[in-house]
């Protein structure tokens, strides 16, 4: 930080009795000063933050899902009507009621073939979305078919960089209001890695209103515990400053003396930012939460107006 003039007229002897100046890297503010400028000051707790994965989405798109259930409805049905046959003449055969041996080796060569067609079929959503919707089973293919025609329902494939997710797994998904999250749980694996990523993605189904805001193709931020906690402590907001492109607070070295501190690999969570310990930050310090800003102002007139800012 490039320091030069202070604001007030002021030689190195008595830089420390103005009511804000530079002197030795930091900011000197008299308590006059804090008091009129509303300044407020808490002291960094240290927490722990879940580990995290961040990764994205993408919804897929359904049409082939209406085929799928219209070919399963179509095999089921004759394989149905075959199976039927074959043991009606199964029966008739036995009781030597007028049934011909070839006429219950064809029943039973047609009912081979239906169940054949029946089989590929319910392998389809295996084949062309991946075994993750595979293990829902047949019967579900309908229902979720005509889910997807009246827009309640979204099939999401989930790609992280660190690896795929273990089936069952909880992903929150950037899709609620106002940026709010909801979660959705892993089937299981995706049909085929991602070209770009070179990651192997796994699926989730997303349910009711938020279905409507995935839209094919869409990319989604989608987020998971990894399991393991990290230290560290948490800023407000309200405690943040811009200078020097980053961000950054101010930290008291004294009853009257402050200085600029960037958060380093800070992380935005809901209460404000996450910083990681072993930085410069350390919990017990004490930072301004209210008034940082005019503490910029100030420290910018006490340098000639050279800390930089974003």
């Amino acid at each position: 930080m490039r320091l030069a003039e202070p604001l007030f007229e002021t030689d190195a002897s008595d830089a420390a009795t103005a009511p804000a100046s530079a002197v030795g890297g930091g900011l000197h503010v008299e308590d006059k000063v804090q008091n009129e400028a509303g300044l407020r000051l808490a002291r960094l707790e240290g927490t722990s933050k879940p580990g995290a994965s961040d990764g994205f989405a993408r919804a897929l798109d359904l049409s082939p899902l209406a085929a799928i259930a219209s070919d399963i409805a179509a095999a089921t049905a004759a394989h149905d009507a075959s199976a039927r046959e074959l043991a009606r003449l199964a029966g008739l055969v036995a009781a030597d009621a007028g049934a011909s041996r070839r006429d219950l080796d064809a029943a039973r060569a047609q009912e081979g073939q239906d169940r054949a067609r029946l089989t590929l079929a319910c392998e389809r959503p295996t084949l062309e979305f991946g075994a993750g919707l595979g293990r829902l089973g047949c019967a579900a293919m309908a229902k979720l078919a005509a889910q997807a025609a009246r827009g309640d329902l979204a099939i999401v494939r989930l790609d992280f960089p660190d690896g795929p997710v273990p089936d069952g797994a909880e992903v929150d998904l950037d899709l609620g209001p106002d940026g709010a999250r909801i979660a959705v749980h892993v089937l299981g694996p995706a049909i085929a890695g991602d070209t770009q990523l070179q990651t192997a993605g796994t699926l989730a189904l997303v349910h009711g209103a938020a279905a409507h805001a995935t839209g094919v193709g869409r990319i989604i931020g989608a987020h998971r515990a990894t399991g393991s906690a990290r230290a560290g402590m948490i800023v407000p907001r309200e405690a943040i400053v811009r200078a020097d492109g980053t961000i950054q607070v101010y930290r008291a070295t004294g009853p009257e003396d402050f200085e600029r501190v960037p958060l380093e690999r800070a992380e935005a969570v809901p209460s404000g930012w996450f910083v990681p310990a072993g930085g410069r930050l350390k919990s017990g310090d004490r930072i301004v939460v209210a008034g940082a800003g005019t503490l910029l102002g100030l420290e910018r007139s006490a340098s000639g107006g050279q800390s930089g800012d974003d």
